[in-house]
Order: structure tokens, then C-alpha cells, then sequence
């Protein structure tokens, strides 16, 4: 058997070739395709974040009776207008929809807006501190078309208040408004009723009135 090419290397042949060509592509082509989803991953990506931001031209027009009036307060009010957390001050801004801005260091409250927003900013921020020291007086001046007054019976104050003021908070957080209870003109107080002030827009003030007094009914049926 001599010359056989049994002891001899596998000779080179097409098939091989073709299947290392083949192979090379398979991975060239799965690079690609990797290459192509980074990239897709990454303008999502980019896409996304420019959405999040918010376009300049989104941002409110200024009215034209825009200003900035200032309140100078003491180191309780300060305290209390922030509130836990800066929640106060914040339920202030969006149910009178002012720009609030308070300067610890100073004592100072500076609230921009239009000249309605100014007035119902500065009106709810007095109310808020008035409720430190004692009952807060109102009287028909402060009605500025966000105002609702309810009488609660005085066996149901207690209930609609809820332990350390959380029930009337939770209606506040859930319809924008603020409430608080308060005496009206300067009558002598009804012993049997307490007014509760809830100020904020129409659709607000309405939800907060239907669950105060679906709380009185559960309390004085």
C-alpha cells in the first residue's frame, strides 16, 4: 500500500472553507445585531429622558397682574406654615396656586402670582398661623369665591377632625383644599355647631363637603 494517504492530515478541501466562512458570519451577523440593539437601547434611552423633561414651552404664561408681595412672620409661624416635611407650605401654594417661597433666616414670606393668587395665598397663610394661638376669625371678606362653610355639630367635631387633625388632612390631600374650623364675625359662638371653612376650587370643595358630612351622619345619625 504505498502511497496510501491513510497516515496522512485531512487535505484541505471546499466544504471546510465554506463552513468556516459560514461561521464567521453567524458571529459577524450576531455582533451586529447586538451592535444594532445597543444602539436602539440607547436612543430609547435618550428619548425617554428628553421626554421627562419638561419643554419651555409647557411652562405657564405669566398673568398680567403678576407680583411678589412679601409677609414678615415670627419663628413659630415659620414653623408652623412649613409644616412637617414643608407640607404645609405646599398645600398653601397649590390650593391658592401661588409661588410660595419662605426665608427662614429672615422671616420673610414672599408669594408671586397674579393678584387673586397673592390675596388667597396671604389670606390661607393667615389663617394656618391663626390657628396656633386660638380660633381663627374669617369674616365675609374672605370669601373670594373658594370659600364653603359648614356647620358640624359639636358632638362630631371631634370625629371629623380625626386624632391630631388627620382625617380633615387626608380630605385635603385627596380634594386640594384646605380646611379648618373657625369663628364667623364677631357673634357670640354657637355652642351647639362649629364652622368648618374649606377653601379651595368648586369640584375641591364640594368632595371635601360630601365626605365631611357623610361623617357627621356616621357619627350623628
Amino acid at each position: 500500500l504505498k502511497g496510501s494517504n491513510f497516515g496522512s492530515s485531512h487535505p484541505a478541501c471546499g466544504c471546510c472553507g465554506a463552513a468556516g466562512r459560514v461561521n464567521a458570519m453567524g458571529r459577524g451577523d450576531s455582533r451586529g445585531r447586538s451592535r444594532s440593539r445597543s444602539r436602539d437601547r440607547s436612543r430609547s434611552r435618550d428619548r425617554s429622558r428628553k421626554d421627562s423633561r419638561s419643554p419651555s414651552g409647557d411652562r405657564k404664561k405669566k398673568p398680567s397682574d403678576y407680583g411678589v408681595d412679601t409677609m414678615k412672620i415670627t419663628d413659630d409661624d415659620a414653623a408652623f406654615i412649613l409644616g412637617k416635611g414643608g407640607k404645609t407650605k405646599e398645600k398653601i401654594s397649590r390650593v391658592s396656586e401661588a409661588e410660595i417661597e419662605l426665608f427662614e433666616r429672615d422671616l420673610i414670606l414672599e408669594i408671586r402670582g397674579s393678584k387673586l393668587q397673592r390675596r388667597r395665598a396671604k389670606k390661607y397663610a393667615e389663617g394656618v398661623m391663626a390657628q396656633r394661638t386660638g380660633p381663627v376669625h374669617i369674616s365675609t371678606e374672605y370669601d373670594d369665591g373658594d370659600l364653603t362653610m359648614l356647620q358640624v355639630p359639636q358632638e362630631a367635631v371631634g370625629f371629623v377632625t380625626g386624632r391630631a387633625g388627620n382625617f380633615l388632612r387626608t380630605i385635603e390631600e385627596e380634594w386640594q383644599t384646605l380646611m379648618f374650623f373657625c369663628e364667623v364675625g364677631g357673634g357670640s359662638r354657637n355652642k351647639d355647631y362649629e364652622k368648618l371653612a374649606i377653601f379651595g376650587d368648586t369640584r375641591g370643595r364640594r368632595g371635601a363637603e360630601l365626605l365631611v358630612l357623610s361623617a357627621v351622619e356616621t357619627k350623628v345619625p
